[in-house]
């Protein structure tokens, strides 16, 4: 599968953050075709460092709440 979106955040620094999974090409995956509106708020539970709620923000346009222990 190709990731036009999480491709942009590819930097050496944002690598170093991430543990296991590409957590940014997962998400791109799992929204595939979604229907969710843009401005929805959203919760990225377990978000860590907050990566995928950065990139939720700026490549979907939701507003996130995010959580994590």
């Amino acid at each position: 599968m190709h990731y036009p979106l999480s491709e942009k955040y590819m930097t050496d620094e944002l690598m170093a953050k991430i543990m296991g999974p590409n957590p940014i090409k997962l998400e791109e995956e799992l929204l595939t075709n979604h229907q969710i509106p843009q401005g929805a708020t959203v919760c990225d539970l377990g978000s860590g460092q907050g990566l995928t709620s950065v990139f939720l923000v700026k490549e979907y346009g939701f507003t996130v709440y995010a959580a994590d222990l």
